[in-house]
C-alpha cells in the first residue's frame, strides 16, 4: 500500500514537472516569435497624441498587417505616418484605413527585400482626444510574411486622459501666440489682431496666477505692440494729411485742420519714433504750410509777390547803367 502511494506521487511529480516544462517552452516560443507593440501616451481633451507601434524579432520579414482597435467615443485617428522600420524605397510600401470599422483601424506595409532590422517603429498613428476617459489599443488579426513566421503576443498600448493644469494650459497658449507673431521689425497693422490676442491671452493666464517670467519671449510681444501703436500714429498723421484740401483751393479757414495734421506727425515722431520717410504724404502737408504762411502774408507769394519786388528792382538797375553809359558816351565840350 505504501508503495502504490509512493508510485503515484512520483507519478504526480512528473506530470507537474513536464507542464512546467511545456509552458516555459511554450512561453521561450512566444518570445523568439515576432511582436507588435503599441506604446501609451497622455493627453487632455483637444489634444493630438502619437502612438508609436513598434516590432520586434523581425529581421527578414517582408511585411505584414494589423488591426488596432480603440474606444471611438475617447479617441479619433487623424493620421499616420511611416517609422524607420519600413524605408521609403522602391518596391516597400506602408499604408493605412483610419476608417476600417467603428473604433478599428487598420496598418499594412511591405518591405520587399525583407527587413533589414530585427527591430525599429513600422509607424506611428495619431489621434485626437474627445472625451475625458482612456482607452486600450488593442492588435488583432496580425498577419506577417513570409507565412511561416511565428507571431508572439502583441503587447497592447493605451491613451489616458491626463489633463492639464489650467494655469500651465493658460501659458502655454499665450507662449504659442506670442510665438506665431512676426518678428517686430515685420508686424503691420494686419497683424494686430493677433497681437491683442497674444496680449489677451497674457492677462488670463496671468488672472490665473503667472507671472512674467512664466512667459518666452514676453519682449516680443511689447515690441509688437509698440511697433503697431507707431503704424497707427503714422497712419492717423497720414490721414489727416491726406484730407487736406489741395493747396490750390486751400484757405485761412483750413489752418486748423493743417495744424492738427502737424501735431499728428510731431506726436508720431517725439512718443513713437518715427522719422519723416515714415510718412507718406509729408510733402503735401509742407506745401499745405507754406500756402497758409503765403496767405497770412507771412512770405512772399509767387507770382506776384516776388516778382512785385524784383521787377522795379531790376528797371532801376538797367536805366542806372544805361544813364552812365550814355553820360560817358558824350564828348566833353571845351
Amino acid at each position: 500500500m505504501r508503495l502504490l502511494k509512493e508510485r503515484k506521487t512520483l507519478l504526480v511529480t512528473v506530470i507537474v514537472c513536464v507542464a512546467l516544462l511545456l509552458l516555459i517552452s511554450q512561453a521561450a516560443f512566444a518570445t523568439d516569435g515576432v511582436r507588435l507593440s503599441a506604446s501609451s501616451e497622455k493627453g487632455d481633451v483637444g489634444d493630438e497624441v502619437t502612438v508609436t507601434i513598434s516590432i520586434e524579432n523581425a529581421l527578414d520579414t517582408e511585411g505584414g498587417q494589423f488591426d488596432l482597435s480603440f474606444d471611438a467615443d475617447v479617441v479619433e485617428p487623424v493620421s499616420a505616418a511611416r517609422g524607420g522600420f519600413v524605408p521609403d524605397i522602391s518596391g516597400n510600401l506602408f499604408d493605412y484605413n483610419l476608417d476600417l470599422a467603428e473604433g478599428k483601424l487598420r496598418v499594412v506595409w511591405v518591405t520587399a527585400e525583407g527587413a533589414t532590422s530585427d527591430s525599429g517603429t513600422v509607424g506611428t498613428i495619431t489621434f485626437e482626444i474627445l472625451d475625458e476617459d482612456d482607452t486600450t489599443l488593442t492588435f488583432s488579426n496580425i498577419v506577417m510574411s513570409p507565412e511561416d513566421v511565428d507571431v508572439a503576443a502583441p503587447r497592447s498600448g493605451s491613451i489616458e486622459y491626463d489633463p492639464v493644469d489650467e494655469l500651465q494650459k493658460a501659458i502655454d497658449a499665450a507662449n504659442k501666440a506670442i510665438a506665431d507673431l512676426p518678428d517686430p521689425e515685420d508686424i503691420t497693422l494686419a497683424d494686430k489682431p493677433d497681437v491683442e490676442k497674444a496680449r489677451d491671452l497674457v492677462k488670463e493666464a496671468k488672472d490665473l496666477g503667472a507671472t512674467d517670467a512664466d512667459f518666452d519671449d514676453l519682449k516680443k510681444l511689447e515690441d509688437a505692440e509698440k511697433m503697431i501703436a507707431k503704424l497707427e500714429a503714422i497712419k492717423a498723421a497720414d490721414d489727416a494729411i491726406l484730407a487736406l484740401p489741395s493747396v490750390d483751393v486751400l484757405t485761412l479757414d483750413d489752418k486748423p485742420a493743417v495744424v492738427a495734421a502737424r501735431s499728428l506727425v510731431d506726436k508720431a515722431k517725439t512718443e513713437h519714433g518715427a522719422v519723416d520717410a515714415d510718412f507718406t504724404y509729408l510733402d503735401r502737408l509742407r506745401a499745405a504750410e507754406n500756402r497758409i504762411k503765403e496767405l497770412e502774408g507771412l512770405v512772399p507769394t509767387p507770382p506776384t509777390g516776388d516778382m512785385n519786388y524784383l521787377l522795379p528792382l531790376g528797371l532801376l538797375i538797367v536805366l542806372a547803367g544805361l544813364f552812365f553809359f550814355v553820360k560817358r558816351s558824350r564828348p566833353v565840350s571845351r
